[in-house]
Formats: structure tokens, sequence, C-alpha cells
């Protein structure tokens, strides 16, 4: 019993108890005895061994096994029972039980014992009651004795089928009456067949007409032949049946088959949509099933799943993988994807109506929906039930524009959107269901609870996904190389090209930091001018790091390199600011035009093997078509330093800060205008600056020695900031710096930094009666886009920053001096009447 649990266990102890029992009571009552002789029980006996598991097919009902058959062992037994008694019925029917245990298949010993007891039971309870109808007597040819037959062949039915199905369901955690139900109802005629048979055998014994019998056994063995004959047609006709079904089945699982890849690979087109009609599918046909949907309905919905999307193929793919919002236009072609999609499948002629699915399932409850605004119940149930399940896979799936949301918030959207986009019933279901679905998907490494799992597939699954990958591998190419196009044709500057593809890179490779290294006069002559994404204030401003680096040894070389991120390749600029993110990956492609090295680009993945060559080689692509833009830039930026720089300090002009910080809030507004969330890395901060106590200098020194003060002083503000942002004159002894990346505090920073370098300074000027002559500086600051979002607002916001700190330090020295202040306002300190505008 070491296969049976501790239940069935008890059961067929129990069972072989009452077998015990049955067979030791049956001696101590007396049951009638027929009259026969010894060898009455011996044939009786024979039979039972030769009809031990054999049964005559009435019917059938689906496979082999599952048929309409009479027992012989059933019918000697009962036979017996009749002609010889109860006791020898019991001897013969554990003789016949016995036998079909070891034959056509030997079962087990705990097996063997039930099945014996359990024919023990059944044939003492059946003696019971038929001799107990039956006064007690062996008699033949009375009414009482089919009232007899009927109720013991019954006896017998209901013993052994509860009795098998019970320690059935005891075993496999069945419900009882629904396995009683199911297996053995049927069986029910079968018993009184067999029951019936034996009673007209021994009629015909018992009115002398065996030899009518013997005359009539040829006719009947031919008429048992044909009916066998006609049985094994039936049952070949049955089986070619069953097989042609077997082969509709395949048929239809091939056709859902070759539905689900051709959807999928529609889906794999938009990278950020992969999987999402398979879980579309999971989602929907629960909620389906919950609903009580069945048959045709519930296969529309299943098929409908695979296909709601179809009409994509029909939608521009720059609108399709467009990163950023879609304008009007683009949206009124995904609004089209619905129709799209139906009028592609409406020459099909679906089993199920998949048709409204696709269709109508961008349809609102309140009638705002697209295609066909229906309201209400007009849309069909389907689509209402695609429609919830559609947002939802949406809501917590990354997309292009935003990132995933949870499934907690995605449900609470469901909910407050039930009786407005969604039908109140199908978020009923939606509720009962969503929760152990996610649960359940989840242990599968799928599903809005995963968050880095990856689910392991077959040989045959991971190729689908390969296939997949490279579907939405090549479109994201062709998206990248249309929009590396479109934007770079329009740019002029060498700085305005990096940053429009930064951020396209930044899009293409998710979760990258893309610096770019352009040539420059240090040692080893490339540094990073530019850098996004992660690290990027580490990266921006750092050099190669001696001639052993990895970037200086990819761009000598011309050849990509894909592969792991070398710690020692760069010399980084330190940051207080933020915390060093890992890097684990790299992939620098050089930038090369007309044979002339322009730099590199460099992105770096905090994830290991984050680049593969699929990805070096649509990055050579990009860097291929950008270098004639970047070389451009270069030309250009050459050309127009020579306008925009001031002869006196070699410092930038106000033409050219003024430009430069006007360029800055136009791309700003530019991409403001794609995403929202561009404020977060492109900011800067505009600084002005006015010199303190230098007009003394021009008046006792002479304007000789008052500009070599200003070079001195244009040289010591220059070596106060970094090398990527950019100081200016203003005009006479004023001074504007633009501080790339930089917000309030590290502007404050920099003011401090540039205050003190200042006070620093000695001008080594002597004057007989002022004494030594010092020079400080006020300054103000402005920073976009908090304080403002143009430059001219930018610039005021600074200037009166700079005059309070100028009153400020004014106030601070007369008190020091503890003298008045002077009546007039007059320029002496370096007020504005010396500003240029050119």
């Amino acid at each position: 019993m070491s296969g049976l649990n501790k239940n069935a266990s008890a059961y067929l102890v129990t069972v072989c108890l009452l077998g015990l029992f049955s067979a030791g009571i049956s001696t101590r009552i007396t049951f009638p005895h027929g009259d026969y002789h010894w060898y009455g029980i011996v044939v009786f006996a024979v039979l039972a061994v030769l009809s031990a598991g054999r049964k005559v097919v009435v019917f059938r009902r689906g496979d082999d096994d599952d048929t309409g058959s009479m027992s012989l062992g059933f019918a000697v037994t009962f036979t017996a029972m009749m002609f010889l008694g109860a006791q020898e019925a019991m001897v013969i029917a554990a003789i016949e039980s016995l036998t079909g245990c070891f034959w056509p298949k030997r079962q087990k010993p705990p097996q063997m014992a039930f099945n014996v007891s359990l024919s023990l039971v059944e044939t003492f309870l059946g003696s019971l009651i038929y001799f107990g109808m039956m006064n007690w007597k062996i008699q033949f040819g009375t009414f009482e004795m089919f009232a007899a037959v009927f109720a013991s062949s019954l006896t017998y039915y209901f013993v052994n089928t509860f009795g098998v199905a019970f320690i059935i369901a005891l075993v496999s955690a069945q419900p009882v009456r629904r396995l009683w139900k199911e297996n053995f109802l049927w069986t029910a005629p079968s018993f009184f067949a067999g029951a019936c048979i034996s009673s007209l055998t021994l009629h015909l014994v018992k009115s002398q007409a065996v030899f009518v019998v013997l005359f009539l056994a040829p006719v009947l063995y031919f008429v048992h032949q044909s009916y066998c004959t006609y049985i094994n047609r039936s049952m070949e006709r049955q089986r070619h049946i069953e097989e042609l079904q077997g082969k509709q089945a395949q048929l239809a699982e091939l056709y859902l088959a070759t539905i689900k890849s051709l959807a999928l690979a529609i889906d794999a087109k938009d990278q950020y949509t992969h999987q999402h009609i398979l879980r579309v599918q999971t989602y929907s046909v629960a909620i389906a099933i919950e609903m009580g949907l069945t048959g045709d309905e519930l296969e529309a919905v299943n098929t409908g799943a695979l296909l709601h999307d179809i009409g994509k193929l029909g939608v521009p793919e720059y609108v399709l993988l467009k990163p950023g919002r879609l304008t009007e236009e683009e949206f009124a072609k995904i609004k089209a994807h619905p129709e799209i999609g139906a009028a592609i499948l409406e020459p099909v002629e679906f089993p199920w109506p998949v048709l409204p699915v696709v269709r109508h399932h961008h349809e609102k409850w309140d009638g705002t929906g697209y295609p066909d605004g229906l309201k209400g119940e007009e849309i069909p149930l389907t689509a209402r039930i695609m429609a919830a399940a559609d947002v939802y896979d949406a809501l917590t799936s990354s997309r292009s524009y935003r990132g995933a949301w949870t499934h907690e918030r995605a449900v609470e959207v469901i909910n407050k959107d039930s009786g407005t986009h969604f039908d109140p019933k199908v978020v009923v279901a939606f509720n009962n269901v969503i929760h152990d679905l996610v649960e359940n998907l989840a242990k599968e490494g799928q599903g809005p609870l995963v968050q880095s799992k990856v689910a392991v597939a077959d040989a045959k699954t991971e190729a689908a996904n390969r296939a997949a990958r490279d579907i939405s591998r090549s479109s994201s190419e062709l998206w990248a190389l249309y929009e590396v196009a479109q934007t770079l044709s329009s740019s002029l500057g060498l700085e305005e090209t990096v940053a429009i593809l930064g951020r396209k890179l930044g899009a293409i490779f998710p979760g990258a930091s893309c610096v770019f290294f352009l040539t420059s006069d240090d040692d080893f002559g490339f540094k990073a001018g530019s850098a996004f994404g992660t690290n990027s204030e580490y990266f921006l401003g750092s050099t190669i790091n001696g001639k052993g680096s990895l970037t200086l040894k990819t761009i000598k070389a011309g050849v990509a390199y894909v592969g792991p991120y070398d710690s020692d390749d760069l010399m980084l600029i330190s940051s207080d600011s933020t915390l060093w993110t890992p890097i684990e990956s790299a992939l620098i492609v050089p930038i090369v035009h007309q044979a002339e090295v322009l730099g590199s680009i460099n992105l770096y993945h905090p994830d290991a093997d984050a680049f593969d060559n699929d990805d070096r080689n649509l990055l050579q692509m990009i860097g291929e078509r950008a270098a004639m833009a970047m070389y451009n830039g270069m030309l250009f930026d050459r050309t127009r330093g020579h306008a925009f720089s001031d002869s006196l300090t070699g410092l930038f002009n106000l033409r050219y800060i003024t430009q430069l910080i006007e360029e800055k809030v136009r791309i700003g507004h530019r991409l403001l205008s794609e995403d929202e969330t561009f404020v977060t890395t492109e900011k800067f901060a505009l600084l002005c600056l006015d010199l303190d106590s230098f007009k003394p200098i021009n008046d006792n020194f002479g304007h000789q020695k008052g500009d070599q003060v200003l070079k001195d002083l244009a040289e010591v503000i220059k070596s106060a900031v970094r090398d990527s942002d950019i100081v200016a004159r203003y005009g006479g002894d004023e001074f504007l710096i633009y501080l790339q990346n930089a917000g309030k505090e590290s502007a404050v920073s920099v003011v401090e930094k540039i205050q003190t370098a200042v006070d620093a300074y000695d001008p080594g000027l002597i004057h007989y009666r002022l004494g030594n002559l010092k020079v400080g500086v006020s300054i103000g600051f402005g920073c976009y886009p908090n304080d403002a979002d143009s430059f001219a607002e930018l610039l005021s916001v600074a200037d009166q920053r700079m005059y309070g700190k100028k009153n400020e330090r004014k106030l601070l020295g007369l008190a020091e001096r503890k003298v008045e202040p002077a009546s007039d306002d007059s320029p002496s300190e370096g007020g504005n009447s010396s500003r240029a505008v050119s």
C-alpha cells in the first residue's frame, strides 16, 4: 500500500475486512442450495476462469476504453447464484476475480485483495437481496424472479461502481460523485443485461430446451460472428471519424499557431510592445472565462487577442517607433489601425466572430472611443473584454515616452475608468482574476510583477524570440538612421549636432551613457566634450588615460570595440553632486570623415554584455552618417570663432554668448515639445560679472595698464571655471559666463570660486595717495529654466542679482572705513556706463 495515501489505505483495509466478513457470515446464513452434482460447480469454476476479464461490447462512447459492455464474469457469477446458491456463487466470484487479477495483466497485491474482497461483498449482498425476494427458494418462471433479478443486479451495480469510484476519488483527490457520474453511471444497463442473460439461460435449461439450443448453436454462432463483424466495422468507422476529428483539431491548432507566429512578427516591429499580444491573450481569455463565455465567443477572444493589432501593418514605422509624443496627425494614423485590421481580416472566413474584436477593441463604454464611437452594450462583449486587457498590459509595459506602471497603479486606473472607458461588469471580472493571474505569470518569469527575471524558454520558443528580436532590431535600425539623417541635416554647430545625436542614441540604447571624445589640444589629442545619461558629470571633460588607453587604441585602429568596460581607459572628472554608477559594458566607435579622425562615440552600460555585434554595426552606421555633420559643425565653429571673439582678452564676445544661449533655449524648447522631462538634464546658468574699483586704474595708470589688468583677470576667471564653460567679455569691465549643466548650487559654488580668485589677484599698482590698488568683482546669476526661459530675461535676473551684490559690497566697504556713502551714484566703481553692445 506504499502508493496509496492514508485515507485510501484505510478504505482498502475496510473493504478487505468487509469481504472476509461477507465470506464468514454467508456460512452462518441458511441460503437455499440448488440440485446439482459435484461436477456442476466444476463447470461453473471453469467458466469463471474462461470468462474472467472478458466483455461483450454493446456500444462505444468515445475512445477504446470508453465502451458500453456486458461482463461475462458477472453473468457466470449471477447464474451460479441462481442455480447453485449463495455460498457457491461467492466461491465462483472469488475464482473469477482472482483470475482477472493475473490475466491479462498481473495486478499488485493490494489491488488483488481489494478486487476479490469487493467481489465477495457485492455477491453476498446481491444474493441476500435475491433470495430474500424469492422467499429463500431456488425457483424459476415466476414474476417474483424478474423483480428479484432486477433488485439483485442493481445491488451488484451500486456496490461495484461506488466501491471502485470511491477508492479512485481518494487516490486522485476528485469529487466521488462527479467521478462516478462521468465514468460509471452509464454502465448500469450492462449489469441488468448480464442478469437477464443468466435468467434466460436457466429457463432454457430447466424447460428441457437444451436440444433446441444444440440445434440453434450453429445459427447463433453465425449470428454472433455477424454481430462481431458489424461491431468491428462500426469501430473502424468510429476510429476513422475520430482520426478525422483529430486531424481537424490539429489543423485548428496549426491554424492558430500560424496566426500566433504572424501576429508575433507584427508585434515585434515595435521593440516596446514585443510579447504584448501574448499577455493580452492571457488576460482577456481569463476575463472571458470568468464572465462565462464559452464556445465561439471564447474562441473569438482567444484568436482576436492575437490579431487585434494587425492593423498596425498600415501605420508608418516612423510613427510606431517614434520615441516622443505623437502629433495630432501621427495619432490619427495610429487610430486608423482597428479599421485597417478589420479590412485585412475581412476576406478570412473565421469560424468564430473575430472581426468585432479587432475593429472595436478601442471603443469606450461612454461612446468616446474609436473608430465608430459605439456606446455601452452596442460594443460587442468580446471587444469590451479586450479593451480592459489591452489597456492593462499597455500601462504595465514600458514605452518610449514613459516607464512601466506598477500592477497596483494600473488596476487603480482600470477601476477608476469603470463606467466611462470600461464596461463595469468586465471590470468586476477583471478584478476577480487579475491578481492571481499575474502572480502565476510571475512564477514563470513573465508579467508586470517581474522586474528583471527572464523566463526559461525551450529551443523552439527561443528561436522564435530571436527571430522577433531580429525584426525589432531591423525596425529600430531603420528608425535610428531616419532620425539621425533628419535631425542632423538641420544642425549647424558641433555642440548642437552632438546634443541631438546624444539624445537619439539614448533612445536607441536605453540605459546607456553616451560620451563624445573629440580632438583637443591635450597630450593625447582627445577629450570628452559632451556626455549624456548616467555618470555624465564624471565623463564630461574627461581625457584619455595614456597611450595604452582602450579608446585611443580603438580610434587609431579605426575598428569598433564591443566588450567589457576598462576602468583604466579614462581620466574621469570628480563630482560631489552624484554617485558613480558602476559600468560593466562598453561600445566604442571611431568617428572618421574623409580619412580625418574626429574622435569617437563611446557608449557605456551598467549591465554585463549589454552590447553585441548588432549594436556595434548599428552604431557604426550612425557614426558614418554623423561624421559629416560633426565635421561641418567643427568648420562652422572655427569660422564663427573669428567673428565671435574679443580682440583684447581673447575671450568670446557678446554676440557669441548671445547666440549660444539663444540656441540653447531654442533647443530646449524643441526638446520640451518632444519630452517634458528634459529639464532634468538640459539646464545651464548665466553669470554676470562687474569689476569693482577698476576705474581708478585707468584714471591713474592709463588705459594701457588697464587693458593689461583686464587680460590678466580674463585668465583668472577662465581658470576658475571648467573647460566646458564659456567666458565672454560683455563690454568694458563686465563679463558673462555660461555654465553648462549647472543649477543653483553649482552656480553659487562657481561664484564663490571666482570671487576668491579675483580677490587674490594683485595688479602690482601702488598709488602715492590711494596706496596699493586692488580690484574686486560683483557677480549675479540666473538659472535656466528655473529663473527664466529666454536670454533677455535670464540676463536681467543675473544683472539684478549682480547689482544687489555690488551694493552689499559698497556698504560693507564703507562700514569698514566708517565713512558716509557718496551722495551721487557715480560710475567710479565700474557702473554700467562702460557697457558695449557690439
